[in-house]
């Protein structure tokens, strides 16, 4: 059986892999959902994709400290109506995310109207506390940190 992350670099390359199927659900439509929320990317690079609710969330010193955390530069987007945003959809396919991970549940619902799918296209979907609650809340950081080692983000092993 492949992990989730093997899978989506299979699928980012568009090779068929044979997996039971699922039950058609909401995964499309959220698909549609999502393709009209249009985001803009910032610098980084490599496969996650971290999603916050405005662009100075991303160059803070709170940012800086999860970028260090995850052991990587992931590339960090936000909000954009502008001619120049792009939507969910098109920046997993362009740019081959294996990850995303939104910061607050207001904003994946914003997204997705709705719950949270496991995943975009080829990208696993993650659900993170908002980039407040994380500055404001010692319970929000351990639910980040145990969020990001489920999640496979953090490549160490994860203590409490």
């Amino acid at each position: 059986m492949l992990s989730s992350r093997q899978q989506a670099y299979l699928d980012a390359m568009d090779i068929g892999v044979w997996n039971l199927r699922k039950a058609a659900s909401n995964d499309t439509d959220s698909e549609v959902v999502a393709s009209r929320f249009l985001l803009k990317l910032g610098p980084g690079s490599g496969g996650v994709l971290l999603i916050c609710a405005r662009d100075s969330d991303s160059d803070g010193r709170l940012a800086n400290d999860i970028n260090r955390a995850l052991g990587l530069s992931p590339v960090w987007a936000w909000p954009d109506d502008s001619d120049e945003g792009v939507d969910l959809a098109h920046a997993v396919e362009e740019n081959l995310f294996t990850t995303v991970a939104f910061f607050g549940a207001e904003m994946a619902s914003q997204i997705f109207e709705g719950e949270l799918p496991a995943n975009q296209n080829s990208a696993k979907l993650v659900l993170l506390p908002s980039m407040q609650d994380i500055q404001n809340q010692a319970g929000a950081r351990r639910a980040l940190w145990t969020t990001l080692c489920k999640s496979g983000l953090v490549p160490t092993t994860c203590e409490p």
